[in-house]
């Protein structure tokens, strides 16, 4: 009986403590949510569509454009001049540049000459049995070479069988033959192409020349271009013709030219085009580092933005008349260092100006005009 008692005590004191337990929850109050009602504020700034001219940036190495390697077709010593070839010094058209001794191969030139001579010499008796009313001709040729002059033109003939008279005497083969050796005499003198520069010589007065050596460099340094590696996207806005802005990275000095050419393949390795500009203004200097700016036309209604604002290279946060944010798909029209062209974004679209972490399409923000 006491045990019976004991246990329906228990059962009661723990039905007590549980409805107790249950009343005192239930009085207590749920502590309320705090909600931030702070705002994220977006800067933003207002599309105002215009006419924007397409700039396409690039960078390069000035060279002349006239610009010669030197080589030797002939051996010799190196003879002093007036104007040595030496790097930095200037020649007109026409000037004598690289003088190699040539009084060997003159000498066996002129021997040659005095051979031919009296061939023609040899010839005019039989000659004049011949072919009497063409002696005049040939002895008037003989009467006016001169063994240190170049051979004038031979004679012209009248006939077949006077032609065949000549050629049995080996006149042609001799005459041919100096000639050859006329135009390698001219190789012991080399002369300025145009007027320019030397940029580089490899050789002294007194130095021992061999056939195929390189004499040195020498640069028409009135005219230069800038060969310059752009994508092939860019490559289709340009032109020839296009105008230039050539910019010295060093001091901003601006040098204007216009494109001239446009290489028609692209390179394997870099798939980019090479456009070269072209400028004629003084202060260039063969082998400075440049940068440039090409104009290639213009683009109607467009809008340039941040181009760290973008989301994956194609959308951006616009700001609704409710102050949400709306994701919209780009049409970007050029990408620039910094900034990226767009089209069809309407005048008064409201676009978030910088990047805001944590914001997603539909959040309320604080609209705010970014700051200029």
């Amino acid at each position: 009986m006491t045990i019976r008692k004991t246990w329906i005590l228990s059962i009661v004191i723990l039905a007590a403590g549980v409805f107790g337990f249950i009343y005192i929850s239930k009085m207590k109050k749920a502590p309320q949510r705090r909600v931030n009602k702070t705002k994220i504020i977006a800067p933003y700034i207002v599309v105002k569509n215009k006419t924007i001219p397409l700039i396409i940036t690039s960078s390069g190495q000035v060279k002349a454009k006239d610009r010669i390697d030197i080589f030797s077709e002939v051996n010799g010593i190196l003879q002093p001049n007036t104007k040595n070839f030496r790097a930095g010094v200037a020649f007109n058209k026409g000037e004598l540049m690289i003088q190699i001794d040539d009084s060997e191969f003159k000498a066996g030139l002129y021997a040659k000459r005095s051979d031919f001579e009296n061939q023609i010499t040899a010839l005019l008796p039989d000659l004049k049995l011949e072919f009497p009313d063409q002696f005049n001709k040939w002895y008037n040729y003989l009467t006016l070479l001169d063994v240190e002059k170049n051979l004038k033109p031979l004679p012209a003939v009248n006939s077949k069988k006077e032609k065949f008279f000549i050629t049995g005497r080996k006149i042609y083969s001799s005459f041919y033959s100096i000639r050859n050796q006329e135009k390698r005499l001219e190789k012991y003198s080399i002369r300025a192409p145009f007027t320019g520069v030397v940029t580089e010589s490899n050789v002294n007065p007194g130095t021992l020349i061999r056939v195929g050596q390189k004499i040195g460099v020498f640069s028409n340094t009135d005219v230069f271009e800038v060969g310059l590696s752009v994508s092939a996207a860019d490559a289709n806005l340009i032109a020839v013709g296009d105008k230039a802005e050539i910019i010295s990275p060093e001091d901003g000095t601006i040098w204007h030219g216009k494109v001239t050419r446009i290489n028609a393949a692209i390179d394997i390795n870099t798939q980019t085009v090479t456009v070269f500009v072209e400028s004629s203004e003084k202060g260039l200097r063969e082998g400075m580092f440049v940068k440039a700016r090409i104009t290639s036309g213009s683009v109607d209604n467009v809008f340039e933005i941040p181009r760290n604002i973008l989301i994956e290279n194609k959308s951006i946060y616009t700001i609704q008349p409710d102050s949400s944010l709306k994701l919209v798909t780009i049409h970007p029209v050029r990408f620039l260092d910094k900034t990226v062209i767009i089209k069809d974004a309407a005048d008064g679209t409201k676009i978030v100006s910088r990047t805001i972490p944590g914001v997603f399409p539909g959040i309320k923000i604080l609209p705010q005009p970014a700051l200029k």
